[in-house]
């Protein structure tokens, strides 16, 4: 699959926005500047794709490059990178203070993401995730772009422009946000159910097949004890029947 680059992500994300004269872009290049209710902004956009091996096929990311554009954002700028989503058709934004901190650090910052949270994401339901480093990112679709813009300060508290003004900053409702670093469903890591199921083929206990899951992936999922492994190695075999 060739996935639109450069400009053309630019483009996908203006005609999104054409409708909502609160905007005003500059330009059409990558990254690019825009202002909204106040507030300047510096966008750069990439694609979402599978992470690759040795990642869980639920693993996507979008990997941040090296640009010398990037050493002259003003300090009154916030920096947003948007990972695009092609087959969802939505935006995947991490932490704007986190990704400014990493710009130019080395010659790609991979950001990382769930395949199974971006397929289950769904118009007006903008999403909340979390990495395995703590650090919080949003998805939402293309045509909730102006929502997610005008509630940016309950998206990413703390967030500030500090040039014009502190963006309001409620409280996130955790209820909205998965954690990474843990699995509550088998069926949303198509790599793990193979393996559980290629073990249940050969008739394997339930024993060796929560041990099998834990020593493959208890690295990733690293927030899951044994017990964990055990419940969610349940909740599946329920579901099969």
């Amino acid at each position: 699959m060739e996935y639109p680059k450069g400009k053309q992500l630019v483009s996908i994300f203006l005609d999104a926005i054409k409708p909502y004269p609160e905007f005003v872009a500059q330009g059409i290049s990558n990254p690019l500047r825009l202002h909204f209710n106040g507030i300047a902004y510096v966008l750069f956009f990439k694609c979402v794709s599978y992470a690759g091996h040795p990642y869980p096929l639920n693993t996507t990311r979008a990997q941040l490059p090296y640009r010398e554009e990037f050493n002259h954002i003003l300090p009154n700028e916030v920096f947003l990178f948007l990972g695009y989503d092609v087959d969802n058709d939505l935006y995947v934004c991490w932490d704007p203070n986190k990704t400014r901190s990493r710009l130019n650090q080395k010659s790609y910052v991979s950001f990382f993401c769930r395949k199974s949270l971006q397929d289950s994401v769904t118009e007006g339901d903008i999403q909340h995730g979390r990495l395995t480093n703590g650090d919080l990112y949003v998805l939402f679709k293309r045509s909730d772009v102006c929502s997610f813009f005008e509630m940016i300060g309950l998206h990413f508290p703390g967030l500030t422009d500090n040039s014009t003004k502190q963006v309001v900053t409620p409280q996130v409702d955790q209820s909205t946000e998965q954690v990474e670093g843990f699995l509550d469903d088998i069926n949303s890591d198509v790599s793990l159910q193979l393996i559980v199921d290629q073990l249940l083929s050969e008739g394997r206990s339930k024993l060796e097949i929560v041990s099998t899951c834990m020593n493959t992936y208890g690295a990733y999922y690293h927030n899951m004890r044994f017990i964990d492994w055990a419940n969610v190695v349940d909740k599946y075999l329920i579901t099969i029947g």
